[in-house]
């Protein structure tokens, strides 16, 4: 979807399709451009039944009736995602909705700005000079032990506990909502998707796809191959690419040094919001074999010579 003369040129394509394994489709994704940008949210409902199908459209349509109306900034995506965690939260009071809940990933496109708002194992990427950087760390147990060096990332994908989430919009009274932003180049692509896309695809394709396809075409590929990998789960993607411009607009609200540089920034509120902390993204790095588990070996070595040097020194005098 290119914008007109008047628009930042912003093409963006969405699709979600419920996989070949489950009945019903509990993702919920959708796109808008802006005057300034955009706003893309890709969310994945929890809860069983129909209450997780019920959650992410609750999460979708509210954070983007909220975003729509207001300037773009940091504390406006942290409050439209406030006040969607407490109307899913509140709606998962009833009996009949226990448990309910979603993930979801925001861009907002504030050109030459980019902010991302996460809470899950949805997650957002940044294809950059032909390189894929995934921008969101996932919530969830496997992440979890992947970043203590306890997992693999090749075990955490196959892991029995693959799915459990460790934060949700609508879980808890509170939301704890993950926040980055950078400043766009031209030919930047974004890519949003639900885990049944990453949990499926290894990076390499989804760097793939979206590099030698435009927006459209992209996301068709993409949900068809995790379709011929099995489709395990609801499949949902949304692709945004930056044009060849990007206006140079001053902004009310300051980001870091590194993310107005393009270097993707975690933003983090102090107990003054309109205060930012950061820190800088980094690509996430797979642990070693040796990494996991040298100390422990080098521990084990050490403690057989020693019972070595101990025996031969005890355990082998004669006997007078």
């Amino acid at each position: 979807m290119p914008g007109s003369d008047s628009l930042p040129m912003v093409f963006t394509a969405a699709l979600t399709d419920p996989g070949r394994k489950r009945a019903l489709n509990e993702d919920a994704v959708t796109q808008l451009v802006t005057p300034y940008g955009g706003i893309f949210i890709v969310a994945d409902g929890m809860g069983g039944h129909r209450t997780g199908e019920v959650a992410s459209q609750m999460a979708v349509s509210q954070i983007l009736e909220i975003l729509r109306h207001k300037e773009p900034s940091p504390q406006g995506l942290l409050e439209a995602y406030e006040a969607a965690n407490e109307a899913i939260y509140l709606a998962g009071q009833k009996p009949e909705s226990r448990g309910m809940g979603t993930t979801c990933t925001t861009l907002w496109l504030d050109l030459p700005y980019a902010l991302i708002a996460h809470v899950g194992d949805s997650r957002a990427y940044l294809l950059r000079d032909g390189e894929l950087m995934q921008l969101t760390q996932d919530h969830s147990w496997v992440a979890d032990r992947v970043r203590q060096g306890l997992l693999s990332e090749e075990e955490a994908r196959n892991h029995r506990w693959r799915n459990v989430i460790t934060n949700a919009l609508g879980s808890f009274s509170s939301a704890r909502v993950d926040l980055v932003g950078l400043k766009v180049r031209p030919g930047d692509v974004f890519l949003l998707c639900s885990d049944g896309l990453s949990g499926v695809l290894e990076d390499r394709v989804l760097a793939e796809m979206i590099l030698t396809n435009p927006p459209e075409p992209a996301v068709v590929k993409l949900v068809k191959l995790a379709n011929d990998w099995g489709g395990p789960d609801n499949i949902s993607a949304v692709v945004v690419t930056i044009g060849s411009q990007v206006a140079e607009n001053p902004r009310p609200y300051a980001l870091p040094l590194e993310a107005s540089e393009g270097r993707p920034v975690r933003l983090q509120s102090g107990s003054d919001p309109e205060v930012l902390t950061t820190q800088i993204v980094e690509p996430e790095r797979k642990v070693t074999f040796w990494q996991r588990w040298g100390s422990l070996i080098l521990l084990l070595l050490w403690f057989g010579l020693l019972g070595f040097v101990l025996f031969n020194q005890f355990g082998t005098g004669s006997t007078p």
